[in-house]
This record gives structure tokens, C-alpha cells and sequence, in this order.
């Protein structure tokens, strides 16, 4: 009996430090992931009273971000202060592929915006570019336009940021439309 109860609470307090391995007021290492062939800004809305949290590891540090196809992603979860490992993925049904590192470009978190009379936004968010160089380019201004300095933006609210959506329907509309160009 006596070695049962020790079992117990042993395994109580292995549970309890390990729940605690990634509680703290840090940002943990993530895994976004993102809808295969998505071109395009997406964000994270942090503090969205009603949606879910963001699901973790139980045992690892791991943080696991799964954007709808809009490319908003919004969660009721807290965002922590601290820099963090990101990793990237596409993903359809149960495959994943991991994103090359140069799928993934500018971006900003809401840590670096304030509107113009210096007030934070209404939500914690963090918004990036995903697709290749090239196209990224053509559309970094939507959101170089709004900084002022080093990790200092000015917008007077969300609607301000580059919009989010999904881009390459237009680009393979581009493709199709040269390619009936090059007909007549």
C-alpha cells in the first residue's frame, strides 16, 4: 500500500513538471502549418475570446498552428513574449512537406505596431509571406508602407495589414492567361 501511494504521488509530480516544461511566459518553439499551394500573407490573431487554443505537445516544447485556407488563423491562446524557433509546412489531408526556407518572408509582430497616437492594437497577432522570392517581392510593399523605423510600424487598426488571402489562384490565372496569349 505504502509503495502504491509512493507510485502516486511520484508519478503526480512527474506529471506536474512535466506540464510545467512549457508553461511559463515565453514563447515556445512552433510548427505552422499551412494549406498545400497557399501563396500569400497569413496571420495568427492572438486573444480571440471563443476560438480555440493553440494545442501543444504534452511532453515537448512544440506548438502546433494550423491555418485554415483563408490563411487566418485565429486562436483564444496568449502570445508570449520572446523569440522562438518557427517551422514551416504545407499540408493536405495527411501529408505534410516541409516549407524551403526561402518560402517564408517578412512579416511582423503586433509587439513592433502601435496606431498613430502611440495605443496598441485591439489583438496580439503575427503576420508573414509565404511563397517563392519573386512573388513576395511584388507584394513586400503592402507591408514596408506602414513601417517607420526598425521593429516599428504604424497602422490605425487589422485592417491596416497586408490582406491575407490566398494568391496563387490569381498567379495560376496569370499562367493560364499567358499561355493563351502566346496562342493568337
Amino acid at each position: 500500500m505504502r509503495i502504491s501511494r509512493f507510485i502516486v504521488v511520484a508519478f503526480a509530480l512527474l506529471a506536474g513538471v512535466a506540464g510545467c516544461v512549457t508553461c511559463g511566459d515565453h514563447r515556445e518553439p512552433s510548427k505552422h502549418y499551412i494549406p498545400a499551394g497557399y501563396v500569400g500573407w497569413v496571420r495568427v490573431e492572438y486573444g480571440v475570446a471563443g476560438a480555440p487554443s493553440i494545442p501543444s505537445d504534452w511532453f515537448g516544447p512544440w506548438e502546433h498552428f494550423t491555418y485554415p485556407p483563408s490563411g487566418l488563423l485565429q486562436t483564444s491562446s496568449y502570445l508570449y513574449q520572446g523569440g522562438a524557433t518557427m517551422e514551416f509546412y504545407y499540408y493536405s489531408d495527411d501529408h505534410l512537406t516541409p516549407l524551403p526556407e526561402n518560402m517564408n518572408h517578412g512579416g511582423v509582430i503586433s509587439w513592433c505596431v502601435r496606431r498613430p497616437d502611440g495605443s496598441r492594437l485591439e489583438r496580439e497577432f503575427l503576420t508573414f509571406f509565404i511563397g517563392a522570392k519573386e512573388v513576395y517581392e511584388k507584394h513586400k510593399h503592402e507591408l514596408e508602407q506602414l513601417r517607420k523605423g526598425d521593429c516599428e510600424y504604424v497602422i490605425k487598426s487589422l485592417d491596416d495589414l497586408p490582406k491575407v488571402r490566398n494568391i496563387s489562384a490569381d498567379l495560376n490565372d496569370a499562367l493560364a492567361g499567358l499561355k493563351d496569349f502566346g496562342r493568337h
